[in-house]
């Protein structure tokens, strides 16, 4: 079975960072043009977000939607949560898979997600589209977090990831459904993810990741959005 957490964001999650699996060669070393990341129509894409979490959920959220100049709002919600499709450099600062435009992550964020962790996959979004560096995405993170502008995830912030539809990159589909928790990257331990025996999967590379990222990790799920039964 192929372990993946992914954001989108993520935004979230977004949606690369593998795990339970070898290190892969970076094929992906700039970003392609931004026409490579965008959906063909926004109509498209909102559909495709919706599907991140349980119709009760998403029907009512916020939507987001990726346009050349960054996220914009797509659909207004009223019930706090925001669900949109995370590309690729929602994954780990460090991750191969960083700029691969065949990523496409739905995911709805609780609240607390929306305010502690959503800020900081937009504002990568804006720097990527603008030609921003790698580098120079992870130095803006950086000082935006010693600038308390980016924080540690609230707590009980997590994501709904239970599309079908998405593609998440080392899965190359979907995955499994999973709601993720997203933590600092000091707190892994406080969930037992990763380690032996635990239904909580971790990251196995933190070197795909900084101290200032957001952390994602995936508790499988019996369930998609729409009701039918994951694989087992």
């Amino acid at each position: 079975m192929k372990n993946v957490a992914c954001l989108a964001l993520v935004a979230l999650a977004s949606c690369a960072a593998a795990y339970g699996q070898a290190p892969k060669a970076n094929l992906y070393p700039t970003m392609a043009p931004i026409a490579k990341y965008l959906m063909p129509s926004a109509a498209a894409e909102i559909a495709l977000a919706r599907t991140a979490g349980p119709s009760s959920i998403s029907a009512h959220a916020e939507v987001l939607v990726l346009t050349k100049q960054g996220y914009v709002v797509g659909a207004k919600g009223t019930n706090g949560w925001v669900c949109f499709v995370g590309r690729s450099w929602s994954a780990g600062l460090n991750d191969p898979e960083f700029w691969n435009w065949r990523g496409l992550g739905p995911a709805c964020l609780n609240p607390p997600a929306v305010r502690s962790v959503l800020p900081q996959y937009v504002a990568r979004t804006k720097w990527a589209i603008a030609g921003d560096t790698r580098e120079e995405i992870a130095a803006k993170s950086k000082a935006a977090y010693a600038d308390h502008q980016f924080t540690d995830p609230a707590p009980a912030s997590f994501a709904f990831m239970l599309s079908k539809e998405g593609y998440l990159l080392g899965a190359d589909g979907p995955w499994r459904p999973h709601v993720m928790p997203f933590t600092a990257y000091d707190q892994m331990a406080t969930w037992g993810a990763g380690f032996k025996g635990s239904p909580i999967d971790g990251p196995s590379d933190y070197t795909y990741y900084r101290p200032y990222e957001p952390l994602t990790i995936a508790i499988p799920v019996s369930h998609w959005s729409d009701g039918s039964s994951a694989p087992k």
